[in-house]
């Protein structure tokens, strides 16, 4: 995320001041070595590390800060919005995410069952566009359930991530674990169905580490707090719907917009829904595909702006009018 933000802010000539989560301090000061190896002049690219309660917070404040760009949850988000108004401060906020997966009965199943799994279980589900909530036709919803289980029992291996043959290593913190177990405590609370995982896992190493078993709840509801709450982790709803109109209408039953995928062979209907989701992003046939040409961000709770393609050049400059008048004389 930070080159995302690092590269187009120097193209545009500006200088930058990095803040990373304070959970990962280390990786920034390493690629900030690699920035005094590259040749860039003293205060540039600055670091400050340091948590964002604090650092965070004198920056989005600090009046000599013209623009904020931020990656985060929804709710910091509109801490720094509040501290940015301080001097009207550009932002750019790439926030939460519940990001509806659609699969319509006339999907190619193993192909949406692959994308769907990637989609949520990869990077230990901590993806803030992943597709965490999957909607499936009725037609076909035993089948795709059954080949989704199967999926994650034969792909999702937890173990030592310097393992290759490892696909889910552990949450970040101890912090983002303890959420994943207690909206298990929730889904279980709201009568949904817990189908797999839903507990600890402790075949890794002393058995001490924050490792969750790949969780899927179905017999979901709307109502439910599984189904509208980001938890951020290995864990998945799975809802069905009967029409088209349906599966819109559940697909945009969120305070979220980031991204969203739909699975159909129909590309006149691919195109249709597309249009009618309420999410800065569509992958038809695919789920969480990025390309840096490509703008990326969200609607409704989940962002404010647009980074990557020319939109991530447009973040970090601002347009001024320039008149001339050529004419000696009135």
């Amino acid at each position: 995320m930070a080159a995302w933000k690092l590269g187009p802010a120097l193209a545009c000539g500006n200088a930058v001041i990095l803040k990373p989560a304070e959970q990962t301090p280390l990786s920034i000061l390493f690629l900030a070595n690699l920035i005094v190896e590259a040749g860039f002049p003293p205060g540039v690219v600055n670091i400050v590390n340091g948590h964002g309660a604090v650092a965070g917070a004198a920056l989005a404040s600090h009046t000599d800060v013209d623009k904020i760009a931020f990656t985060g949850s929804t709710a910091t988000a509109k801490h720094i919005m509040k501290m940015a108004s301080v001097n009207l401060k550009n932002i750019t906020l790439e926030t939460g995410g519940k990001s509806p997966l659609v699969v319509f009965n006339d999907a190619d199943l193993e192909q949406a069952v692959e994308w769907a799994h990637i989609g949520i279980m990869y990077n230990q589900g901590q993806i803030c566009t992943a597709t965490s909530r999957i909607l499936v036709q009725d037609e076909i919803y035993d089948k795709f359930l059954e080949a989704f289980k199967a999926q994650v029992k034969n792909v999702s291996k937890v173990g030592d991530p310097f393992e290759e043959s490892t696909f889910q290593g552990p949450q970040v913190t101890q912090a983002q674990y303890d959420r994943i177990m207690s909206y298990v405590d929730v889904g279980k609370s709201e009568k949904a169905t817990l189908v797999s995982g839903g507990k600890p896992f402790k075949g890794v190493g002393d058995g001490k580490g924050y490792f969750v078993e790949p969780t899927v709840f179905t017999d979901v509801s709307p109502k439910m707090r599984i189904y509208q709450e980001e938890v951020f982790g290995p864990f998945v709803v799975i809802a069905r719907f009967s029409t088209e109109e349906d599966a819109i209408q559940m697909a945009n039953d969120t305070t979220y917009g980031l991204g969203s995928a739909l699975f159909t062979t129909n590309l006149t209907r691919a195109h249709r829904v597309a249009k009618k989701i309420e999410a800065g992003m569509v992958w038809i046939n695919s789920s969480n595909d990025s390309d840096w040409r490509i703008p990326f961000g969200g609607v409704k709770q989940s962002g404010i702006g647009r980074e990557l393609g020319e939109a991530g050049l447009d973040a970090y400059s601002s347009i001024k009018a320039i008149h001339v008048n050529m004419k000696s004389k009135l």
